[in-house]
């Protein structure tokens, strides 16, 4: 407002110079003059100022509607304050009137037991007659003290008890007051409710009006035409009476046909979920036994293609075996048969016939096809291992571990055996475990272990199942391939050995097996 204010007296004072300079009479125009060049920055610092106002008049009226909206509520908390007073003042005046109740009746209670008062003076006594006159007056007078000193104990207890007793009572209006504020409410809920239900009666009983009357109505019109027909149609009166009286008995036995016609559905939906069950039972069995047929399919299969099985993979030509002319292939395969390669050795040729033969342009995923249902074979329960041989460059490395792109053939079983795990995970429970072991200069060696100088032995399983086992042997539960690779990882195991572990052995074997769902299998 201030600001405003002083806004306003600047612009009078421009306006007043803006009058001042229009009242003196105007000169010959002159480009280069000082005074119009003045006129013109007054001109607009005078529109600069105009809107400045204008701006400033809209914030003074927002001001105005915000001193005004503070204004009503201030009258509003006002309303409130003097309410408050008012209630604060009855209740002064209630506790006024209960603290003169408290005062005469602890004046009431005061007066039923009136004071004891005495007075001690010292008589001197000659006589033992009057001595003892003397103690025994003490002694009463003792008594009395005793009494009075009693009589005020009760006084404070009594006051006290007054005072819980006022406690209570206050409780217990305010418990009351509750109660009836709640059986008030619960009043209005069950006038509410009752209300309602009027109402739906109500409405109810107008439908049911509506609908009566249209059928008196079509009664009266039926009946009209019966009259009107009467002397004509009196055999046809008699058939619509009796088939009135029918349809009349058919609604009356309506809630008998429908509660045979719900329990008749009842019967039917039962049966019906009980065939499904039991076809749901059948497939179950059907399925197992297909699952048996499959397994014993399978194991067949790889016992047919060979318990033990040798295949070749040659890798591509690099830069070390040498370039120009004199770098030449010693190596040809067989066009029309994949399990023959031909081999130059001190320049004869020789040929060796394997299970399988891959040529440098196999890819990974062609090498892994061709040993993945050893990966069933070993969830069915069989002992399966893959290991790769070769002189140092051979590629040994890459066919088992390969890279994070095109992974080999351990990841790739790994993957392989979880997925299969996890489709049978509701007919059977696994449990995988991961360990490994070295063999090096006769000494077995635990490499996840804690110390892996600790010497270990390779001892026979006591059950008679005739398998190998190494007590002692660090083992880890996994759950998936990221755990396998975590346990690798979070092992301080040499980058060299590792490799030599991934490059040639991937060994899961079976702790047990048995023939039904719900069993556990541990790989």
């Amino acid at each position: 407002m201030v600001e405003n204010e002083r806004l306003r007296q600047e612009m009078r004072r421009c306006e007043a110079e803006l009058q001042d300079l229009r009242a003196t009479p105007a000169a010959s125009p002159c480009p280069g003059c000082e005074h119009s060049q003045e006129s013109a920055q007054l001109r607009d610092r005078l529109s600069q100022l105009q809107l400045e106002v204008a701006e400033n008049k809209g914030m003074l009226s927002e001001l105005n509607l915000e001193v005004q909206q503070k204004t009503d509520r201030l009258a509003e908390v006002e309303l409130r304050l003097k309410d408050c007073l008012a209630e604060k003042a009855q209740e002064e005046e209630r506790l006024s009137r209960r603290l003169r109740d408290s005062h005469e009746t602890i004046a009431s209670l005061r007066a039923q037991c009136p004071p004891v008062k005495y007075v001690i003076k010292t008589i001197e006594v000659e006589s033992p007659k009057t001595k003892q006159a003397l103690s025994e007056s003490q002694a009463r007078n003792q008594h009395l003290q005793e009494q009075v000193a009693m009589q005020r104990q009760v006084l404070k207890e009594m006051e006290q008890q007054l005072q819980s007793s006022h406690q209570l009572t206050m409780q217990l209006r305010a418990q009351i007051a509750m109660y009836e504020s709640e059986l008030e409410r619960a009043h209005g809920q069950m006038l509410e409710e009752m209300q309602s239900l009027e109402e739906d009666k109500n409405r109810a009983i107008e439908e049911a009006f509506a609908r009566a009357q249209v059928e008196m109505k079509a009664v009266h019109e039926n009946l009209a035409g019966v009259r009107t027909n009467l002397l004509t149609l009196q055999p046809a009166l008699r058939t619509l009476t009796n088939d009135y009286n029918g349809l009349k008995r058919q609604v009356r036995s309506f809630p008998l046909l429908l509660q045979e016609a719900l329990r008749s559905v009842k019967a039917e939906i039962g049966q019906a979920i009980e065939e499904v069950n039991s076809n749901n039972q059948e497939l179950l069995r059907k399925y197992r036994r297909e699952l048996q047929l499959r397994k014993k399919c399978h194991n067949e299969l790889v016992r047919l293609k060979g318990n033990i099985r040798v295949i070749a993979r040659v890798r591509p030509i690099t830069k070390e075996d040498g370039e120009g002319p004199e770098a030449a292939n010693a190596v040809t395969f067989d066009p029309d048969d994949d399990s023959i390669i031909h081999l130059l050795h001190k320049g004869k040729p020789v040929s060796f016939e394997l299970d399988k033969v891959f040529s440098p342009r196999a890819s990974q995923q062609d090498v892994f096809q061709e040993v993945q249902a050893l990966i069933t074979s070993c969830i069915d329960g069989f002992n399966v291992c893959i290991f790769a041989y070769g002189q140092t460059g051979a590629g040994k490395t890459y066919t088992m571990e390969g890279s994070h792109e095109n992974p080999g053939i351990n990841q790739r079983a790994l993957q392989l055996l979880f997925s299969e795990v996890q489709e049978k995970a509701s007919d059977w429970e696994y449990s995988i475990t991961v360990s490994a072991a070295e063999i090096y200069n006769e000494v077995l060696r635990d490499l996840l272990g804690k110390e892996p100088q600790e010497k270990l032995e390779i001892r026979l399983c006591p059950d008679g199942s005739g398998q190998l086992y190494v007590p002692g042997l660090t083992e880890f539960q996994v759950q998936s391939v990221d755990d396998i690779n975590k346990v690798w990882a979070r092992r301080s195991i040499p980058s060299s050995l590792r490799s030599e572990c991934a490059r040639w052995s991937w060994a899961p074997g079976h702790a047990g097996q048995s023939s039904g769902p719900g069993r556990a299998r541990s790989i």
